[in-house]
């Protein structure tokens, strides 16, 4: 595992509940006692869908569509007059599934003319804090981050209904499937919006979901509700 991922991943790992911590810490003795109560507010449901932008394409090539799309569950924790939050998130998502061009995929291992239908499949539970930057009307914009346990599937399938032995040879070697876990990362930086009692939000995230050298990564925009 690359050294510097590790570290920042530890680092991370470390700070952020000690700043959920610290955004909870009692008021000194020379600072008065605030006018309203500073218990933990009750833990909140968020909910949102998101899609990436750099693999988002409704005119592409035959199949004719590419797109990468995500859905998260958030389970947060804030104290009142705190800007700090505490959240863990499960995300599970796919790609839709594209079709390689014939003779490219010929290129490793045995040969093959043969196309194949490729689509990837996603899932992180996750653990973090946010951050609100500042206040503006029913506007806040906050950055947040995390670690956990990311799960990458990659899935093959012959878009030819018959396969010929030299085929199935190939496919054979290449794999019908594959299905990782390991370590990931994640940070992003988004906007809440106040509108009676639920925040609309919009974030901008980033998953990296191995910190070792194979570099899967999902950049979701989301919209969502926190409830």
């Amino acid at each position: 595992m690359n050294v510097r991922y590790a570290v920042a991943a530890s680092s991370l790992a470390i700070t952020l509940p000690l700043a959920s911590v610290s955004a909870q810490s009692p008021p000194s003795a020379q600072t008065p006692p605030p006018a309203q109560s500073t218990a933990p507010e009750p833990a909140k449901w968020s909910f949102s869908l998101g899609a990436d932008p750099s693999n988002f394409d409704l005119h592409r090539a035959p199949p004719g569509m590419e797109a990468r799309m995500v859905a998260n569950l958030a389970r947060s924790w804030q104290s009142a007059h705190s800007r700090f939050a505490r959240h863990i998130v499960l995300m599970v998502g796919a790609d839709l599934p594209v079709e390689a061009q014939p003779g490219i995929i010929g290129l490793f291992g045995p040969q093959c003319d043969c196309p194949m239908r490729v689509s990837r499949r996603y899932a992180g539970l996750t653990a973090g804090a946010s951050f609100d930057l500042f206040h503006v009307s029913r506007f806040t914009p906050y950055v947040t981050g995390g670690t956990g346990i990311y799960y990458y599937g990659y899935r093959r399938s012959p878009v030819n209904a018959s396969l010929t032995p030299s085929e199935v040879e190939f496919y054979q070697s290449v794999g019908f499937a594959q299905d990782y876990l390991s370590l990931g990362a994640n940070g992003g930086l988004g906007l809440k919006v106040r509108l009676g009692s639920h925040d609309f939000f919009f974030e901008q995230m980033l998953h990296s979901m191995d910190l070792n050298r194979r570099g899967w990564a999902v950049a979701p925009l989301n919209v969502g509700i926190r409830f």
